[in-house]
């Protein structure tokens, strides 16, 4: 009998915040590795040897479409064959009536900025890890629950702080927050495009949509240059402030952000 399943499940994620869902619905049932730690950027993210030969512990690697993946996961998966791969961001982007995605999601992995979409995310990682420990279904199924409540009064709580402005845009540096945007009736206005840093045009073209728009804040993330935003927001008479969608404290974060966006928004 393989010994390993008495203990906890070794499992490998992309980011952080999925190291949170997988610890809410696994318990002390799996031990989570994180491949981009906190403040490492995933768009230009390289494992370093120490974390390829944990790797080589694992049985599960749940990934969810950051853009390192592309790369790595099929050189992970030539050298580790006997790893499960296992996708958290399939059937997860819903199409939208008319059949085509909007266009501000294209090109934004951040599909966990959606607690709507966290549940599918939860339910796929549950289905997972009943399946590698089928004697802990009752366990995975009853910390799923306990996590849906959580997601539903996050749900909650995010409308109820947005509708305390009436405002519905925010400017952003990297657009990391399409699916919140979406979920929530609110405009993301992106500095950065596709990854690029806007030219002089767009940069002027920007500043004066912050003017007319009357944007008091932009949003950057850590992993992320600053100086762009701060000359921006200097030109509009904005404040710059730190939203991070990789924070391990999802619930908390994701409160946080709404809050400086409803705060934002006045």
């Amino acid at each position: 009998p393989d010994k390993g399943w008495a203990e906890p499940i070794p499992v490998f994620v992309s980011i952080v915040p999925q190291k949170y869902f997988v610890e809410r619905i696994g318990g002390d049932q799996v031990k989570v590795e994180v491949m981009v730690k906190s403040g490492e950027s995933p768009a230009t993210f390289n494992p370093n040897p120490k974390k390829m030969s944990l790797l080589s512990q694992a049985k599960l690697y749940f990934s969810i479409g950051v853009p390192f993946e592309t790369i790595w996961i099929d050189r992970i998966r030539s050298i580790h064959q006997n790893l499960q791969f296992v996708p958290l961001h399939d059937k997860v982007h819903t199409v939208h009536e008319h059949g085509s995605h909007h266009s501000h999601s294209t090109g934004d992995p951040h599909i966990w900025t959606s607690p709507a979409k966290v549940k599918i995310i939860a339910q796929k990682i549950k289905d997972t890890l009943t399946h590698a420990k089928p004697e802990k279904e009752k366990f995975f199924e009853e910390n799923l629950q306990t996590f849906f409540n959580d997601l539903n009064l996050l749900d909650k709580d995010i409308r109820a702080i947005l509708a305390s402005s009436d405002n519905r845009r925010f400017m952003v540096f990297h657009p990391a927050w399409s699916y919140f945007a979406e979920d929530y009736g609110l405009e993301q206005i992106a500095i950065e495009h596709e990854g690029k840093e806007p030219g002089a045009r767009t940069l002027q073209k920007t500043i004066e949509e912050g003017k007319r728009l009357g944007i008091k804040v932009i949003f950057v993330q850590k992993q992320f240059s600053l100086s762009i935003a701060e000359n921006i927001a200097k030109m509009i008479g904005a404040t710059v402030r730190e939203m991070d969608p990789l924070a391990e404290d999802y619930l908390g974060n994701m409160r946080r952000t709404a809050t400086a966006i409803s705060g934002a928004l006045q």
